[in-house]
């Protein structure tokens, strides 16, 4: 049984069944068909996505706290269900909840037995919960033996003594329904269905004996094993069957869909719905989440490409609500429970960045057909961070419709070169994107070119409401205006003990430090940590790329031979683990921030298993200022710094943005830009720091999973330890730590052709395949071919 105790569906069984409510109203259905074309010539009704809100009600709070204690919003809402009155009705840790107006407000059940209420707040203390159309519930409760209870509509509670078949019993004689009461429902017939890996099993709605066992039909094989799954409209129980394979990357395919009808009250099959097994097969092989619609002739589907609704009596499937603008596609989301109510209104209860949160999707007579505005926002790579903030973005602005695109899918051949390519054309056309993550671009081509809109206006505004890092976000600024703003950002660090780190100020120190302790200390093993090549050069390379690019924009022939030399240098005397060396990442993979993102959480503890001295790495969030300065005081006399290169003052700029200077919706795509600056801070896959000071005060909150106190360090690899003391940075050292964030002005370079090539021939010089002479020459005859275009 989940821990979080949810209704996700497994590869193994899928089944989501839930009472049907009574018929839409007539007025309802005509408005979806006909949509209100009086007001405008556009067309008008469609589905659009409402936040439920729980802040002025009992739901989240601990029973009988103020109003300022909140619990953990984690697993407090267990179950919900549309009522046949047309209410939505929840089942929490903290009561039962009904509302009226689809989740405006909300009603404590006054009826409610306090011996529920008592069982309700015992966490984990449940195995199941299900609420029927009329009300009632019906629950189990955990133990050496469930316990069963049904709680009528007036508040009457009793035992419910049922069980499963003998012979579905397990070796401590538990009956099934034990393990099957995680998918227990009532249905529109009245009746309660619950299932096990083996069967599904139809009980009496009233007394809970069982009525029917139905057998599930599966297929295994060596390579094929059979899924199904449930769901009930009217008096029809819908049972899809089909192959699932297993392939070679991983995935999974489902063919030989097939949905067959059986009669709830007679139990005989009535035989195929085709079109269903149709659409299933060929439009919607993830299913998803599937469960009955209020009128007892539908069934409705989610996943992340949106929610479906199929007539049972009808050949189609008509898709009411597109994914791209809900929170379904969001990376970070994930469907615990549904509902339907009974005017059609989707209800969904998420888990996103970890918390429990509940929207509508309500039709809406006014809303236009497709939403009034279209911005298209444009990423190298396929990013979760990207794609969470549209989803976000989108959720309270439901007249944008945004269209994420990717210069490379992995999907095809396209290379690094063909996506910049083809985008650089689109955008000399006028035909390109309205807003650009920047991230792997050439941002300083860009802005020369006039390709990028000023977008001071916005960095001004958002600076006096709530402050930003203004040394960070004016970091491109050039000719007076800023064109590209990093979203969040990481700092290079040199880590170790102070003895070293005070006579450490730029490249050349690093490598004489380095090969002085190879020299004093030969016994280690690693003078950096456990860092191979690759990683190293990741971490050398963002302090010192801003002084490759020369004046005249071609890269320098002789900063680039330094930085080689003195690499090599550190190289040799780190003495890489090559056994443990990564290869580099693909053409066809997510890049993103990659080529110069090591952690300095990571590294910091490394060098407990290797008895170093000093390491680079990147900061990025407070875990990691913690792990820095845990191991500082490991050290005895340890420190950090700015880490040292070719370049002073260095900062790691994430997910730059900005905004098209041919797009013609100029305005709109400004609201973008300014939910990322301001709410979009938020986030929780913006796993660096925010450049809004507001947002970076948030993120300066240990997480409740950060391990104090003393800890035994193991190293999987190896079979290395060490013992560490782990505490939270203080309010001190979190003022040490901003103040060097205040001194950080310049970029490293994001350019992605630029990183790629160097990183692919400097590893070639790390490991001794290639001299720096021709490392150089190589760098150079491809990069200022890329740089003069």
């Amino acid at each position: 049984m989940n821990k979080k105790w949810t209704k996700m569906i497994s590869a193994a069984l899928i089944i989501t069944l839930a009472a049907s409510l009574a018929a839409c109203g007539e007025k309802e259905q005509q408005a979806e068909k006909k949509g209100d074309t009086k007001s405008s010539s556009v067309p008008k009704g469609r589905y659009v996505e409402q936040e439920i809100k729980f802040d002025n009600t009992d739901i989240f709070r601990t029973t009988g706290s103020s109003s300022e204690e909140w619990i953990a919003p984690d697993d407090v809402i267990l179950e919900m269900k549309g009522l046949d009155n047309g209410n939505l009705r929840i089942a929490a840790r903290t009561g039962i909840f009904d509302s009226a107006d689809k989740g405006e407000t909300w009603t404590p059940w006054q009826e409610m037995p306090q011996e529920m209420k008592d069982d309700l707040s015992v966490e984990y203390g449940l195995e199941f919960l299900s609420i029927a159309g009329d009300g009632r519930i019906f629950y189990g409760t955990r133990g050496e033996q469930t316990v069963y209870k049904l709680v009528q509509t007036d508040g009457t509670i009793q035992t419910v003594d049922t069980e499963l078949p003998a012979e579905n019993a397990d070796e401590s004689g538990q009956s099934a329904m034990r393990q099957s009461m995680g998918f227990a429902y009532f249905t529109d017939f009245g009746d309660f269905l619950c299932a096990d890996f083996e069967n599904l099993y139809q009980l009496d709605g009233e007394t809970f004996q069982l009525k029917h066992t139905f057998e599930k039909e599966v297929v295994q094989g060596e390579e094929i094993m059979g899924d199904t799954s449930y769901v009930c409209a009217g008096d029809s129980l819908y049972t899809i069957s089909r192959d699932m394979d297993i392939t070679d990357d991983g995935n999974i395919e489902y063919d030989n869909t097939k949905v067959t009808v059986y009669d709830l009250e007679t139990q005989e099959e009535k035989g195929e719905q085709e079109a269903l097994g149709d659409f299933l097969q060929n439009e919607l092989s993830d299913i998803g989440v599937s469960m009955p619609g209020a009128d007892g002739k539908s069934l409705y589907f989610i996943n992340q490409s949106g929610i479906y609704r199929f007539m049972t009596d009808g050949t189609a499937a008509e898709k009411i609500f597109t994914g791209s603008m809900g929170q379904m596609n969001s990376p970070v989301s994930s469907v615990v429970n549904t509902t339907v109510l009974t005017d059609g209104t989707v209800v969904i209860h998420y888990y996103i960045d970890g918390q429990e949160r509940m929207f509508r999707y309500v039709y809406d007579a006014n809303a236009s057909v497709k939403p009034e505005h279209t911005l298209t926002v444009y990423s190298l790579y396929d990013t979760p961070y990207v794609r969470q903030l549209i989803t976000s973005f989108q959720s309270g602005h439901p007249d944008v419709m945004l269209e994420y695109e990717t210069g490379m899918t992995g999907d095809d051949a396209v290379t690094r070169t063909d996506a910049l390519k083809t985008l650089n054309t689109n955008i000399m056309a006028g035909e390109g994107p309205d807003i650009l993550m920047l991230d792997g671009l050439p941002i300083s081509s860009y802005t020369e070119k006039g390709l990028l809109m000023d977008i001071q206006d916005i960095l001004k505004e958002t600076d006096k409401e709530e402050g930003l890092f203004t040394n960070i976000t004016d970091a491109y600024k050039s000719d007076g205006a800023v064109c590209a703003v990093p979203t969040s950002f990481a700092v290079p660090l040199l880590i170790g003990k102070q003895s070293l780190l005070s006579n450490i100020k730029n490249l050349d120190d690093l490598a004489l430090a380095a090969e002085q302790e190879r020299a004093d200390r030969p016994e280690v093993s690693h003078v950096l940590g456990t860092m191979t090549n690759t990683t190293l050069l990741l971490a050398l390379l963002p302090s010192s790329s801003p002084s490759w690019i020369a004046e005249d924009g071609t890269m320098d022939q002789e900063k680039l031979t330094d930085f080689f030399e003195n690499a090599k240098k550190i190289a040799d005397a780190q003495n890489a683990p090559d056994e443990y060396e990564s290869p580099l990442i693909s053409d066809t993979q997510l890049l993103d921030i990659t080529p110069f993102m090591t952690s300095a959480s990571l590294n910091a503890l490394e060098m407990g298993h290797t008895d170093s001295h000093i390491t680079l790495g990147n900061l990025m969030n407070v875990e990691g200022l913690a792990n820095v300065l845990n191991m500082a005081k490991y050290l005895g006399d340890g420190s950090y710094k700015s880490a040292p290169g070719q370049s002073a003052d260095v900062f790691i700029p994430i997910a730059p943005v900005g905004i098209s200077s041919k797009t013609g919706s100029g305005e709109i795509a400004k609201d973008f830009i300014r939910y990322l600056l301001k709410e979009g801070q938020q986030s929780s896959a913006l796993s660096s720091w925010p450049v809004n000071k507001t947002a970076f005060t948030d993120k300066l909150k240990m997480p409740s999973n950060y391990p104090l106190g003393m800890r035994h360090v193991e190293n999987d690899v190896d079979g290395s330890s060490f013992d560490m003391e782990f505490i939270s940075p203080t309010e001190e050292e979190i003022n040490a730590m901003k103040d060097v964030m205040d001194t950080l002005t310049t970029p490293t370079v994001t350019d992605e052709m630029i990183n790629r090539t160097v990183i692919t021939e400097g590893i070639k010089c790390l490991s001794g395949e290639a001299s720096v002479t021709d490392t150089v020459d190589a760098i150079l005859k491809k990069l200022n071919l890329y740089l003069a275009e």
